[in-house]
């Protein structure tokens, strides 16, 4: 009995092991990920078209020669974008005619992300990634990553965790 319960507890730990280590299927991982992953990239932007929440598609390319864009990656579940999408939110106000912002939820029901924008509300505009399109082409391995893309749709930057009213003003600089 006594042996029975200790295989049993090894295969429940190396289960959990397991299981802990497999990414989810949010972190949409690309086996080349870490090359894209330290800050400066210069490369152009992939293009998009991805349903937005409250209905209508959003398109990266409508803002080639228009404006820079911000992609902002996250999820409802990730501490990090709930702390970091408030302060984007007002810079976004602030700077909405000279940065466009585009939040890029990772592969979750719609309906939670709408009742998420709802509660926070943010006012740039939230794109679904539910089969991980735009995550995929832009290397995301987790959330709270961003992606900065200039005026004629070159990623200048990324930045994985928070983002900085600096990153706004350096985007309208250029």
């Amino acid at each position: 009995m006594k042996t029975t319960l200790i295989v049993l507890g090894v295969v429940v730990v190396i289960a959990a092991v397991f299981a802990w280590s497999r990414p989810t299927p949010q972190a949409a991982v690309h086996a080349d990920a870490a090359a894209d992953q330290t800050g400066s990239t210069l490369r152009p932007a992939p293009d998009f078209s991805l349903e937005k929440v409250g209905g209508g598609t959003i398109t990266l390319a409508d803002f080639r020669g228009k404006k820079p864009v911000i992609l902002d990656f996250w999820t409802t579940w990730c501490p990090n974008c709930r702390r970091d999408m408030p302060r984007q939110n007002e810079w976004y106000k602030k700077y909405k005619d000279s940065v466009e912002v585009i939040g890029i939820d990772m592969q979750e029901d719609s309906s939670v992300v709408k009742a998420f924008v709802e509660k926070l509300s943010i006012v740039y505009p939230i794109a679904l990634d539910p089969r991980a399109q735009a995550t995929r082409s832009y290397n995301v391995i987790y959330t709270n990553y961003h992606v900065l893309v200039d005026k004629q749709g070159t990623v200048v930057k990324t930045i994985p965790g928070d983002i900085s009213e600096q990153d706004f003003l350096s985007l309208i600089n250029l």
